[in-house]
């Protein structure tokens, strides 16, 4: 009889839904499926409802591959369906074909393991449960710490990040924290448990396009419209700079609620900041990396709070990757890896005046920033690219099942 542990793994991506459309999360997914895909591990990303509108249904198949990464919507549709009562017929039967499904791999003569995405106490539980009944390892995907998060307010809210933070967390055999603070926090919470932390990351040749000749000069920010505080601290700094300065801020904004689409919109114009700034909202990728590769600098402060210490945005992999400078500020992971004036453009404080000078910095040393943003990419190369990590997560995810 085969050992479990010779046996070929088998990787069950669970938790979010919207593969492949979608931010960081669903970004984050691709990445480590192309890592894993390239150290021969079957990956296969499972969701248990559709998102997209019902005009994009013929879009994407309720089964298939993306990028060699296979999927399945288990609910049988890919999109959400506007008629509340089928809307919830779909989600349950989306839970139920996910245990069933779950239930095949693990019959497979391969070593079952999952990665959860989520942070919802009741889902996650269910998974503990699942990996009860079938006797497999679930790893958590840990790149936030919900109870930190200002835009998770209300009771019910504030009651799921309790239990989930100190009681479920701990029933989950392993971890991937991204961050210093939540690796620090998963021991505490779970002494004992093994763990492996997997910065940022992203896939460094999607960003090899060639650069095009512009019109205009931009800093480009990008970020969710939830970020209200973040995006209004980098238009105060950009409004600092020099009147004679030519250089224009892009925006690229999911753009959340149509009100809150609006009231940004209105804000602008209240700021008169409409002849300064460009907004991008619901791009293609490819879009994206242009806009990412053909700019003088990318922006991405982080507030001296526990919510930005204990996350490591996506963002910041993608722009190492580009060779163009970051403008950030001094907290979280962020002086663990960069330097000010060497790898990146770093405020000590997140101050709006400290941050305005080193927008200006690009402005007026256009070819030292240059120089920066390529230290910057050095270091990215070396430790935010997504082929590093293929093979310790392998070795990990191994790990977990032997322990198991």
């Amino acid at each position: 009889m085969t050992d479990k542990t010779e046996k070929n793994l088998n990787v069950a991506w669970i938790g979010e839904s919207g593969f492949p459309f979608g931010m960081a999360a669903i970004q984050k997914t691709i990445i480590l499926g192309e890592a894993l895909g390239n150290v021969g591990v079957h990956f296969t990303v499972i969701n248990r409802k559709g998102v997209l509108k019902p005009e994009q249904q013929h879009t994407l198949s309720a089964t298939g591959e993306y990028k060699r990464i296979r999927y399945v919507y288990t609910s049988g549709i890919t999109y959400r369906p506007k008629n509340i009562i089928k809307r919830n017929l779909m989600k349950v039967k989306g839970a139920w074909n996910e245990y069933w499904y779950l239930r095949k791999m693990r019959g497979m003569n391969t070593s079952l393991v999952a990665i959860v995405s989520t942070h919802s106490f009741l889902q996650a539980s269910l998974y503990v449960l699942y990996g009860k009944i079938l006797n497999f390892p679930l790893t958590y995907l840990y790149v936030e710490m919900p109870s930190e998060m200002q835009h998770r307010v209300g009771l019910i809210n504030k009651m799921n990040d309790y239990l989930f933070e100190n009681i479920l967390l701990k029933k989950m055999d392993g971890a991937l924290p991204i961050s210093e603070l939540l690796k620090e926090n998963y021991m505490k919470i779970a002494p004992g448990k093994s763990f492996l932390k997997i910065p940022t990351i992203c896939n460094f040749e999607n960003f090899n396009s060639p650069r095009k000749k512009m019109q205009e000069p931009y800093l480009l920010f990008c970020g969710a419209i939830e970020y209200r505080e973040i995006i209004d601290f980098t238009l105060a700094a950009f409004k600092l700079l020099p009147e004679n300065n030519t250089t224009k801020l892009y925006l690229i904004i999911s753009k959340g609620s149509t009100k809150q689409y609006a009231q940004f919109n209105q804000y602008l114009s209240e700021q008169d900041l409409l002849h300064s700034t460009k907004v991008f909202s619901d791009i293609p990728f490819s879009e994206l990396v242009s806009l990412y590769v053909n700019a003088s600098a990318l922006l991405i402060p982080l507030r001296p709070t526990k919510q930005d210490a204990a996350r490591f945005p996506h963002k910041i992999a993608e722009y190492t990757a580009t060779g163009n400078p970051i403008i950030t500020t001094n907290y979280g992971e962020v002086p663990l890896y960069f330097k000010d004036g060497v790898n990146a453009l770093i405020a000590d404080t997140y101050d709006i005046s400290e941050y305005a000078e080193k927008m200006k910095f690009v402005s007026d040393h256009p070819e030292e920033a240059k120089k920066i943003g390529q230290k910057g990419k050095e270091l990215g190369t070396a430790e935010f690219s997504h082929i590093n990590y293929g093979q310790k997560l392998k070795e990990y995810l191994q790990t977990t099942v032997q322990n198991k």
